[in-house]
């Protein structure tokens, strides 16, 4: 019999772990590495969902997968801080990709979306873009494994994150019978915390190729 397993993706911290390992590829020879950097798009759903079900061992079965992310505001919502016409249409452009890819995402089989808010500053950073940083995103997260782990609705949680902040839910899952599992590239350039460590059952990691592989089938 098949293990029910609830996963539970922090978008911003995952997305940020597959950005710095692929702009590695630059300082690398290493071929995987270049692979997955020309080969997968982390703004196309179905690229996110293959490496999400790369993560999944043949006795397990999807239950649901929670997917936190926040929606960029309208270029009207924001601070004055664009003052040419190019950088207010690339913020136009970044804010359109990224809701194409929320409505994507949004319909992916399993997916529940679940969408926090973004505080922005009143300055641009030095790499020339915005200041922002999502609000709600971590006590969502707490709520819905809180929830599932009280019901026992699944066997397993997985939870794509490398925040330490995630240990005190991990340890409700735990407390209430369910196994936790933080998933992880091998090649990854951030590495899993010791306080996750401490409150998860298992590290599991796949490689870059595994992950491209997934997406032949």
């Amino acid at each position: 019999m098949k293990k029910k397993v609830a996963i539970f993706v922090d978008w911003d911290n995952l997305r940020k772990d597959i950005a710095k390992l692929q702009n590695y590829s630059k300082h690398t020879n290493e071929q995987s590495i270049i692979d997955f950097q020309k080969n997968f798009d982390y703004n196309n759903s179905s690229h996110i969902i293959k490496l999400i079900e790369a993560f999944l061992e043949n006795d397990e079965e999807i239950y649901r997968i929670f997917f936190y992310t926040a929606k960029p505001k309208n270029i009207n919502e924001i601070p004055d801080v664009y003052k040419t016409e190019q950088d207010r249409n690339n913020y136009r452009k970044y804010e359109e990709k990224i809701n194409n890819f929320l409505k994507e995402i949004a319909v992916e089989p399993y997916i529940a979306l679940r969408l926090g808010t973004i505080q922005y500053g009143n300055k641009l950073l030095p790499n020339g873009k915005l200041d922002a940083k999502q609000k709600q995103v971590d006590m969502l997260i707490g709520l819905d494994i809180t929830h599932v782990s009280y019901l026992k609705l699944v066997d397993k949680v997985i939870l794509f994150s490398k925040d330490s902040d995630m240990k005190p839910v991990l340890k409700v899952a735990r407390t209430n019978g369910l196994m936790t599992i933080i998933p992880t590239l091998k090649e990854s350039r951030h590495s899993v915390t010791y306080p996750l460590k401490l409150h998860s059952d298992l590290i599991r990691e796949k490689s870059i190729v595994e992950v491209l592989n997934s997406l032949k089938n």
